[in-house]
């Protein structure tokens, strides 16, 4: 059994979770019309130590059911902020479509457990891991020294400078992630960076986290294959562009530098209308499913992430060289091109875009 149940893990980390999705429903070649969401908690339904087990099987989301990224927007509530139409043209000011380039820059996602074998991971000087308790609390390693890291063999960076990883302990629930990861000749690693988070958690660390741009980990908002397979993502999405606002063009609009709960910027935007990290990009909840069909062509990667983005929006937390979303790195992913590119968003109008106001709640929690 115990051969079993190594097998079967190492099965779902080469697949990334393709396989484990590929019964449920998909698109259908011959038609545009995409399937219908699968309506059922399980799809949404926040990992528990009942069900971390099936967090990759079963496609289930990570972090609370009242995390930042698990409940809808209540557009009962929810406003647009009033420079939503000049933070929109800021926002495509170099490309007036959002990319997802999933070849690089974007997380390999491997599901491990306590079996996994600790492999020592060098720091770059300066740099100390954040091992982050009970949500609240950081601890700060050593700063350049190396911590022992359950990393499987076939395990590697993703492509780009940015060579992040990010690993799932079904046993316990610990998120491990790395940025600026390389092996080294010795099969030890090297990395830039080093978190310790947990799915049990809210998703937004405490102050002080520095993995990505606007002070989150490596897999929150990141779009996974079975997500897309099933016809329903179930979470907020994150999103980067060239470039968020730098606190003082911020200030000059009255804005903060950043939005909570989010704890920090990296942002370095001069254009006068630049989006601070922490604000939710959403698709108007105005146009209609038959418009978001024939702008995406029967593209499932496309209906599925437009539709989500009226229910959920997306975050802006990272500078990138043109509008991006992430989907995870193909080289754990393996994305059918047909469902998941590139280009696919290219055809949605910039002016369905919209930025809510942090200013007003936007959501119910539960």
């Amino acid at each position: 059994m115990k051969f079993l149940n190594r097998l079967f893990q190492l099965t779902l980390s080469i697949s990334a979770l393709a396989t484990a999705c590929a019964a449920l429903p998909s698109v259908d070649a011959n038609k545009s019309e995409p399937v219908q969401p699968m309506q059922t908690s399980e799809i949404v339904a926040p990992v528990t130590a009942v069900n971390i087990n099936d967090l990759g099987r079963k496609c289930l989301r990570p972090y609370t059911d009242d995390s930042l990224w698990n409940v809808p927007i209540d557009w009962a509530k929810a406003k647009f902020h009033p420079d939503t139409d000049k933070m929109i043209a800021a926002f495509f000011k170099e490309s007036n479509w959002v990319g997802s380039d999933v070849s690089k820059y974007s997380p390999n996602i491997y599901f491990i457990d306590n079996a996994t074998p600790l492999i020592p991971v060098k720091l770059q000087e300066g740099r100390s891991p954040r091992i982050v308790n009970a949500d609240s609390v950081i601890e700060y390693g050593e700063s350049g020294g190396t911590v022992l890291i359950p990393i499987p063999a076939y395990a590697r960076p993703a492509s780009g400078t940015d060579g992040e990883l990010t690993l799932i302990n079904i046993d316990t629930g610990e998120e491990w992630g790395l940025i600026k990861g390389r092996i080294l000749d010795a099969g030890s690693w090297q990395a830039g960076g080093v978190y310790k988070y947990s799915v049990y958690s809210s998703g937004i660390p405490p102050e002080g986290f520095a993995q990505r741009g606007a002070g989150l980990g490596g897999f929150a908002g990141i779009v996974r294959p079975c997500e897309v397979e099933r016809g329903y993502i179930g979470h907020a999405v994150t999103i980067a562009y060239d470039y968020p606002c730098k606190p003082e063009v911020c200030a000059a609009n009255g804005w903060p530098p950043f939005i909570p709960p989010f704890t920090k910027t990296d942002g370095i935007g001069a254009t006068q209308f630049d989006i601070p990290e922490g604000a939710r990009l959403v698709i108007k909840p105005e146009i209609a499913k038959d418009e978001i069909l024939r702008a995406c062509s029967g593209v499932q990667g496309c209906i599925v992430w437009t539709l989500n983005m009226q229910e959920y929006g997306g975050f802006i937390v990272d500078n990138s060289g043109h509008p991006k979303t992430y989907g995870e790195g193909n080289a754990t992913a393996h994305w059918d091109a047909a469902i998941w590119s590139e280009d696919m968003l290219r055809n949605i109008p910039p002016d369905w875009y919209a930025v809510i106001d942090w200013n007003y709640p936007a959501v119910s929690v539960p």
